[in-house]
């Protein structure tokens, strides 16, 4: 008896030493296909079990789990559990049902019971520390698991699409610790009451149909079903309201990515993968996000450290490159997902690199320029709801003849300031317009702007110091016209445009700069007005 006891304890002795003499992943094995064996062996349980977890192996988005959750919602499945979570944004229409963790709903289907059960589990980050993450598992008899994953699965799929269909409300996504957060979209821009130049709305509208209807096309052609659109003009001329009447008119989702916020390349394939069909992803002001603006292309040596501190400086931690972006616009990754519009706003198309506007990429390039006559009567319809007024007259030499430039923001202002009284309405912008005739509109300098470009400046030649000579003038130019000459920087009077004393202008715009107290103690130079002329 002793010499059996002692025979056990020395085998279980040897094992020991023997397992710690083993690699680590091949216990780990070995216990795993013990505790199967054990399991298949001595288990009595009747049931299997799916797994459907929110994000796959490589932190994507599930789509499998998009769709019970749907299920779910379509066959009001989740009103029966008895712990919920309740929630609802201010502008969202319906409340929320979501399960509470560990709670399960039953449900029959064809004869066979299946249950759903929601749990929260926490998992390993990318940046090493914690975060929860959803599944549903799907519980049924071991004799019904052809079933389920058959017949069950396609009904699961088919009410999932059904209920998608049923959805009225729009989401705007934001980019948020790498995963996209979801913000009830509700604007109410439309092609109807969008101020834009009517050729090209309806250029653009047509265009829009011609995708609508191009699955066929697009899959014959060889070609993603995708359109891409960029969207290029001064401040406050539409472009965020053109996205949201597209966005109405299509019934797609918005989603909102800042690059700021993306890490690297990675990051960005992952984040745009994640988006789902029937979508618009846009990029705002592209030339401010990223240097993405004419990487390609070798720099003079003098500026690279200064171009280099100002990308770190207006993008930290963040390595996504031209290169990254174009591959997704046309590249072998921009065909991972269907029914998808890009769009890109700049206010300096001039910035942007040439292969981020070809064709392929920025299908459609759309100016959203100043108020013209035609985006003006829009205007009057929305805000004052009048499509006539003797001042119509005067407003239109302004904009047509004359070609005065405010931007349609500005006229919305003088136009909501006086919604309640047409003709003092009309009058104000009369009144401006023809200021900016005379005197000629001079463009609006940040801070920043006078700051970096000051900064430039300071690494530049002593040439820099040098201004440039006055341009000649012809003295009988103001009898002729029986104008004065112009004074004003960036004068939108056509007319004026051989009047412009350089040298006066510098004088006065520094002096005004040095009033107001932009220069922060800095020199400005002609460099630092970047004068442009009509």
């Amino acid at each position: 008896m002793m010499s059996g006891v002692t025979y056990v304890w020395s085998l279980m002795g040897m094992a020991t030493i023997v397992c710690g003499f083993l690699p680590q992943e091949l216990k780990h094995f070995m216990k795993l296909w013990m505790h199967k064996l054990i399991k298949k062996l001595w288990s009595t349980d009747p049931y299997c079990r799916f797994h459907f977890h929110e994000l796959d192996g490589r932190g994507r988005t599930n789509h499998l789990y998009r769709q019970v959750e749907m299920h779910l919602r379509s066959k009001q499945l989740i009103k029966d559990a008895d712990d919920l979570y309740l929630s609802q944004e201010e502008s969202a229409k319906k409340i929320n049902y979501t399960l509470a963790g560990g709670e399960t709903v039953s449900e029959h289907y064809e004869g066979v019971k299946v249950t759903w059960t929601f749990t929260t589990e926490k998992m390993k980050g990318s940046n090493g520390g914690e975060r929860e993450e959803n599944k549903y598992t799907l519980k049924m008899l071991k004799t019904d698991k052809v079933f389920v994953m058959s017949r069950y699965m396609d009904y699961v799929s088919r009410s999932a699409k059904e209920y998608k269909l049923q959805l009225t409300d729009l989401y705007l996504y934001s980019c948020s610790h790498e995963r996209w957060k979801s913000h009830t979209f509700q604007h109410p821009s439309t092609f109807d009451t969008l101020a834009m130049d009517p050729e090209s709305k309806d250029r653009l509208m047509t265009d829009i149909i011609a995708y609508m209807e191009g699955e066929a096309y697009f899959k014959r052609v060889g070609r993603a079903w995708k359109r891409g659109y960029l969207l290029y003009g001064p401040p406050g001329t539409g472009k965020s309201s053109l996205i949201a009447a597209m966005a109405n008119l299509l019934h797609y989702n918005i989603y909102d990515l800042e690059l700021t916020q993306v890490y690297d390349n990675s990051m960005l394939k992952a984040l745009l993968t994640n988006t789902t069909s029937k979508s618009i992803i846009v990029i705002e002001d592209v030339d401010c996000s990223l240097d993405l603006t004419g990487s390609r292309f070798e720099k003079p040596a003098g500026k690279l450290k200064s171009t280099s501190s100002k990308q770190t400086t207006s993008s930290p931690g963040s390595r996504v490159t031209l290169s990254g972006l174009l591959n997704f616009t046309d590249g072998l990754w921009s065909c991972c997902g269907n029914e998808r519009i890009i769009i890109f706003t700049t206010n300096h198309i001039e910035k942007l690199d040439p292969a981020l506007l070809r064709p392929g990429r920025m299908d459609m390039h759309i100016h959203m320029s100043f108020c013209n006559f035609e985006i003006f009567k829009v205007l009057a319809s929305n805000y004052l709801s009048v499509s006539s007024d003797p001042l119509f007259e005067q407003i239109e030499r302004f904009l047509h003849e004359q070609s005065v430039c405010i931007t349609p923001a500005e006229v919305t202002e003088i136009l909501f300031e006086n919604k309640d009284d047409t003709d003092l309405a009309l009058r104000k912008l009369v009144a401006d317009l023809e200021r900016r005739g005379v005197e000629g509109d001079a463009v609006v300098v940040k801070p920043t702007d006078v700051k970096d470009s000051c900064d430039n400046e300071a690494e530049q030649d002593d040439e820099s110091d040098k201004m440039e000579p006055a341009v000649e003038q012809d003295p009988n130019a103001a009898a002729v016209t029986g104008e004065k000459p112009c004074t004003k920087i960036h004068c939108n009077v056509r007319e004026h445009k051989n009047q412009t004393n350089w040298l006066k202008i510098y004088l006065d715009y520094k002096s005004m700069v040095q009033r107001q107290g932009l220069l922060g103690g800095k020199r400005l130079t002609s460099r630092s007005l970047r004068l442009t002329r009509f």
